[in-house]
């Protein structure tokens, strides 16, 4: 490969909030290792831009609101962000859950896979797919969620339980505890995931992970739950930081807050968090909302 890569880790439902009680993010202790890095917990107004690694790393809020009325929400934020096109104001107001047909518009000629893929390079979602989700989706019990229109569209083939076996993939869960309740393969450790994941990156371009475990906690307004998850994520943090090579950027991002705030069962107004850890970190300095981060990396990739 020619040109530097790029990991994209996808965090939904990671706001910046306040230091309070119902925010699990403000005890250090709930990520240790990213609060370390950042020096300072996760909360509403950090901004960092250190010298760590010869000035590779950038952490900034960004907007997540768009411009648009409303709590912000998954289907419209997961497209702007994979798109670069503000999808709240393309629908004219904020979607939840799974892509429609409109949203499709732009996720078909713009989504980061395809235009990766234009360029001539390698891009691929490293989640594994179970069974049960194509199954699902053809008795027509769930629709396609944005990640995956960014694989069909583009094309890009999908990850399946066998290259999950082969250690070819990551399930949304980091470790794969679902995966083992399902299907009896055994569970895997953060760094074992981290591991994968920049094995993945090594060979493509492009590689985009995705995790919903804190908007799901948020969702349950569970403080356990929330917590956990948490950790799960800055373990796997922990091991993509300290042992990706120097020629890669790692950006971790999120659509919308949620976690942040258990008082609430619903979605935030907060900025959500723009990680970048890498030789080309301070291209994101610019990025101001979701629009901006498709663009960078696609700067990034053409040189």
């Amino acid at each position: 490969m020619t040109a530097s890569p790029y990991l994209l880790i996808f965090v939904d439902g990671l706001g910046l909030g306040q230091a309070q009680a119902e925010n699990p993010l403000a005890d250090a202790q709930t990520m240790p290792y990213l609060t370390g890095l950042l020096g300072a917990p996760l909360l509403e107004g950090l901004s960092v831009t250190s010298q760590y690694l010869d000035n590779q790393l950038l952490f900034r809020p960004i907007d997540a609101r768009l411009g648009v009325s409303g709590l912000p929400q998954s289907a419209t934020g997961q497209t702007t962000l994979y798109t670069g096109h503000n999808a709240a104001q393309f629908r004219g107001r904020h979607q939840s859950a799974f892509a429609n047909g409109s949203l499709r518009q732009l996720i078909e000629p713009y989504g980061i896979f395809r235009q990766v893929i234009d360029l001539g390079l390698q891009a691929t979602q490293a989640n594994a797919y179970l069974p049960g989700y194509f199954k699902a989706i053809s008795q027509r019990r769930r629709r396609y969620a944005v990640g995956a229109l960014l694989n069909l569209t583009a094309p890009v083939p999908f990850r399946t339980l066998t290259d999950y076996q082969q250690g070819d993939a990551v399930y949304w869960d980091v470790t794969g505890e679902i995966v083992e309740r399902y299907c009896d393969v055994p569970a895997i450790s953060e760094a074992a995931a981290g591991q994968r994941l920049l094995q993945l990156a090594a060979s493509h371009h492009f590689t985009l992970f995705e995790t919903f475990m804190p908007d799901y906690a948020g969702h349950h307004q569970n403080r356990g739950e929330a917590i956990a998850a948490l950790q799960r994520i800055d373990s796997l943090l922990e091991t993509l930081i300290t042992q990706k090579p120097r020629s890669l950027t790692l950006i971790l991002t999120s659509d919308h807050g949620n976690v942040e705030d258990l008082s609430t069962s619903h979605h935030t107004f907060n900025a959500v968090p723009l990680l970048a850890v890498g030789p080309a970190a301070q291209q994101f300095g610019g990025v101001k909302d979701l629009t901006g981060i498709t663009p960078a990396i696609l700067s990034g990739l053409k040189g």
